[in-house]
């Protein structure tokens, strides 16, 4: 089946190709429509046999079928046991003889009597030789699209360009329905004195938008709500100035509108690519959450704006670049021109004032393509600007004389045959100075490590097997060890991806949050992988060993790559602060036993408060230890009990040598 495994992905890295933008993964993608075809065949096999169970010939004979559902009296708590659902799963038929459950006749949508049509009528002039037209009309809450008909018209007849800016002005009174001015073409206005729905201005394509209270309103505009959630969804052009406040979602996957507007419910900016939007209030919760393109500047007089912002994706900052400011004051002045607004026009008689409370919320990668853009075009600018300083033919005699005269009049010498230099062929050896890094270079280095590609870039490392004639002359562990810029790397291959199966119920049986402790050990910070490590594992030292890894084999990544090498980073975490210079089953030892207990990392952590009460575990095995550990953590006072002389149980006497070394179960 085909599908993307990245759900919630906004980092461009699904591993199947279908969730992402890069060209190097979409290669990957493998998917044919017979794919699908085949799918939902197998998806309508299955259907037929669960209506025939259920003794159905058609679909339409289970539409409104609500007495074939029963209650699940297994599932009912205290406060739903009193519950009666018997009158909502009585089927319509019950109550009103011979009533159709399917749809047994056309729908008429009454599309002749849309306002559309009138505005269409109307912009006649416009449509068919481009006049200027102006259209006025009353609108109330089942008027929804208003102008997406139209915008039609206007694509049809004239392409992407559209008319020219204004050139169909329509001025509504009233209380739009949804999608208002959706998909508005080049050279559409709308301007609604009132309020309206959600999705005003969807997928916004060149149009522009203004909204405002009525006229006669004493109410403050800048603190009601105006307009509804998810407004200006998927915009692409166009402009929209809006006197209030807007709802949730605001201008959520914009991508090239530019919006003034005077505050915004939660999640604003989410997931937008492009455009310019300007909050002259204040915003709600998990602002640009996975927006990676645009700009938004937000008015933060309240200077509290910073503890809503998602910067996952974003950074933030001040305006301070001359035409970045000219552009923002642009908006600002277009906006109280369209509106009257008494919010921008007192940003503008306070401008310089209020310029640094201005908030500029950009994109980390948006950031860097514009940066990139300015270089390459002062490049460009440069390479233009140099002056041919050879004479040519168009040369004045007047710079002929003064320079190379006397060099064009004067007869050349033949100048002697050019012998072609020898090439030398020098061995392909490194320098001296790169052979020879030193440990800040190595650092550097590994610094430059890429954590959102790694997946691509890096190869998952094994671990070699020691060579035959060592491991068969002692009872050390078979493997040879990874180092720690090594297990970096296998870090760094762990995308992200979004959904982590590796800590699902198919991945780790024990719930460790993989990602983040992966995350940890890229960054370098080892002691906090290790804590997040032992907040859902007692013994990693051992379960890193014997464990079969199911992790690996949920692994996202392992569906067309190797898989991340979760194992040996989960067992090099522990490693890395108690070993003993011991070889491990798993990727390990840097630094020493005395020098990690020296650190404090696993020093005894007795409880802070105790319960009184004391517990007996027989069996000083996995699980016994296991239990005793949380137990201790708890507060009980725990006593392990166990019939053979040594404690460890099936540490101790199940696992070989080679396997797991003893000592790590001793020095328990």
């Amino acid at each position: 089946m085909m599908g993307s495994n990245t759900s919630g992905n906004v980092v461009n890295t699904c591993p199947v190709g279908i969730a992402t933008q890069d060209p190097h993964l979409r290669m990957k993608f493998a998917g044919q429509p017979e794919h699908v075809i085949n799918f939902f065949y197998y998806l309508a096999e299955e259907l037929r046999g669960y209506m025939a169970k259920l003794g159905f010939r058609t679909i339409n004979e289970m539409v409104g079928r609500s007495d074939m559902l029963k209650v699940d009296d297994s599932l009912r708590t205290p406060k739903t046991q009193h519950l009666d659902l018997s009158e909502i799963l009585k089927p319509a038929w019950k109550m009103r003889e011979n009533v159709a459950t399917y749809r047994v006749r056309q729908q008429d949508h009454k599309l002749y009597i849309r306002l559309d049509n009138k505005f269409i009528d109307e912009a006649e002039p416009a449509l068919t030789k481009g006049l200027p037209v102006r259209i006025e009309c009353t609108v109330v809450n089942t008027d929804r699209a208003l102008g997406t008909t139209l915008s039609y018209r206007v694509s049809k007849q004239y392409g992407e360009e559209g008319l020219p800016k204004d050139t169909i002005h329509i001025s509504m009174k009233g209380s739009a329905g949804q999608s208002c001015g959706a998909f508005l073409a080049p050279g559409i206005t709308i301007e609604l004195e009132g309020d309206a729905n959600d999705y005003v201005g969807k997928g916004l394509s060149g149009g522009r938008l203004i909204v405002y209270p009525p006229r006669n309103s004493q109410f403050k505009a800048e603190e009601n709500v105006i307009i509804g959630n998810v407004c200006l969804y998927g915009a692409t052009s166009g402009e929209a100035f809006i006197r209030g406040i807007a709802a949730e979602r605001f201008a959520v996957r914009n991508s090239g509108a530019n919006a003034v507007v005077e505050g915004t419910g939660d999640h604003g900016c989410e997931y937008m690519t492009g455009g310019r939007v300007v909050v002259l209030g204040t915003t709600g919760r998990n602002f640009a959450a996975g927006m990676s393109g645009g700009i938004a500047y937000v008015l933060d007089t309240a200077h509290t704006f910073a503890s809503k912002v998602n910067q996952q994706m974003v950074e933030l900052d001040t305006v301070t670049e001359p035409r970045e400011i000219a552009e923002l004051r642009s908006l600002i002045e277009d906006h109280r021109h369209y509106t009257r607004s008494e919010v921008a026009d007192r940003v503008l008689r306070n401008f310089h004032h209020l310029l640094p409370s201005f908030v500029r919320v950009m994109p980390l990668d948006y950031k860097r393509v514009l940066e990139e853009q300015a270089v390459r075009a002062k490049e460009d600018r440069l390479r233009l600007s140099v002056i041919d300083l050879v004479p040519s033919r168009t040369a004045s005699q007047v710079d002929l004389a003064s320079g190379v005269l006397e060099e064009i009049l004067t007869p050349k010498e033949p100048n002697p045959p050019q012998v072609a230099p020898t090439k030398r062929h020098e061995p392909s050896v490194v320098d001296v100075e790169d052979s020879m890094a030193d440990e800040a270079s190595t650092k550097q280095r590994m610094q430059k490590l890429d954590k959102m590609r790694g997946f691509m870039k890096y190869t998952r490392l094994g671990e070699a097997y020691r060579p035959p004639r060592k491991r068969t002359k002692d009872w050390k562990e078979l493997t040879t060890r990874l180092t720690e810029s090594e297990l970096k790397y296998q870090s760094a291959r762990c995308m992200d991806c979004g959904i982590p199966f590796c800590q699902s119920d198919t991945g780790c049986p024990i719930s460790n949050v993989i990602p983040k402790w992966n995350d940890l050990v890229f960054k370098g910070q080892w002691q906090d992988a290790l804590n997040r490590l032992l907040l859902t594992n007692n013994f990693p030292e051992f379960t890193g060993r014997v464990c079969p890894a199911p992790c690996e084999g949920a692994c996202v990544l392992g569906i067309n790559e190797q898989p991340v090498g979760i194992k040996s980073i989960e067992c090099a975490i522990i490693d890395k602060v108690s070993s003993d210079h011991i070889p491990l089953a798993r990727p390990t030892t840097l630094i020493s036993l005395s020098q990690g207990f020296e650190m404090g990392w696993m020093a005894p952590n007795p409880p802070t408060f105790s319960t009184g009460k004391r517990v007996a575990i027989i069996g000083s095995g996995p699980a016994g230890l296991a239990c005793a550990d949380q137990l201790n953590k708890a507060g009980y006072k725990v006593t392990v009990f166990d019939r053979n002389d040594r404690m460890g149980g099936l540490l101790m006497y199940g696992i070989p040598k080679y396997v797991t070394a003893l000592s790590r179960v001793v020095r328990l």
